[in-house]
């Protein structure tokens, strides 16, 4: 078993025990025995990488690849051994270049979470808090290797947040069953 240290980014520490529970209850779709504990290692004050404007309000963001890169570099530079988890209730996007009409457009897109077997970002701009703990649970998913669902079956469904009703709310039996083999291969 591993454990999952969470990196706060933005939060005010009156919200720190919450943002905590949430990654306890995302943490509580799996089987009791993925991780040993949920521990904050710091609160971190960064600066936004941009301003982007839903509707008529602004908001500091951060790019998804330079925020990433910063977690990365926190895990390596700290030598810690498990998921390193950064969360912030700040907008991340990523920027997308296509060709359209003759020239080159950029389009932002809001990442609500990313997380590789090391690493891990979720952004809970604008997610219910009913939604939260599923999208933990969903990136978390990736961390233990379960991919996307075309389908809204379980927490894996690609468009989670735009599921209108699950068949399982938690992970379905296939997910289950590989999680529980995972857990067997690793230790």
């Amino acid at each position: 078993m591993s454990s999952i240290d969470v990196l706060m980014i933005n939060v005010e520490p009156t919200d720190g025990r919450e943002l905590i529970k949430i990654v306890e209850d995302g943490s509580g779709y799996f089987p009791t025995e993925t991780w040993d504990d949920i521990e904050c290692i710091a609160n971190l004050r960064l600066n936004h990488d941009i301003t982007i404007m839903t509707g008529s309000e602004s908001f500091g963001a951060f790019l998804f690849e330079r925020l990433t890169k910063r977690i990365r570099g926190i895990k390596r530079s700290n030598r810690l051994r498990n998921l390193l988890l950064g969360i912030t209730p700040d907008p991340v996007v990523a920027v997308h270049h296509h060709f359209d009409g003759g020239r080159f457009k950029r389009t932002l897109h809001i990442v609500h979470d990313y997380v590789d077997e090391k690493t891990g970002v979720v952004s809970l701009f604008k997610i219910s808090e009913h939604s939260s703990s599923k999208v933990v649970a969903h990136g978390l998913g990736h961390n233990r290797g379960l991919r996307h669902h075309q389908e809204p079956i379980d927490l894996m469904y690609f468009g989670l947040l735009r599921a209108p009703v699950l068949h399982v709310e938690g992970f379905c039996r296939v997910c289950l069953r590989m999680l529980k083999e995972e857990k067997h291969d690793t230790g």
